[in-house]
């Protein structure tokens, strides 16, 4: 039987707890400032390979 990884939080890396869900773990544990930070730098990464390509 296939098996599948457990959802990785893309801020912190870590797993929700086990009777979280991604999104409750997102708004429980990160702050608004941080987790626009992230969208932030990951839409530049995402334009500038854009652009190289």
């Amino acid at each position: 039987m296939a098996t599948r990884n457990s959802i990785e939080c893309p801020v912190c890396r870590e797993p929700p707890a086990t009777n979280q869900q991604l999104e409750e773990h997102l708004v429980s544990t990160h702050t608004k400032r941080k987790l626009a930070k992230f969208i932030v730098a990951e839409t530049t990464v995402q334009t500038n390979e854009d652009v190289s390509e």
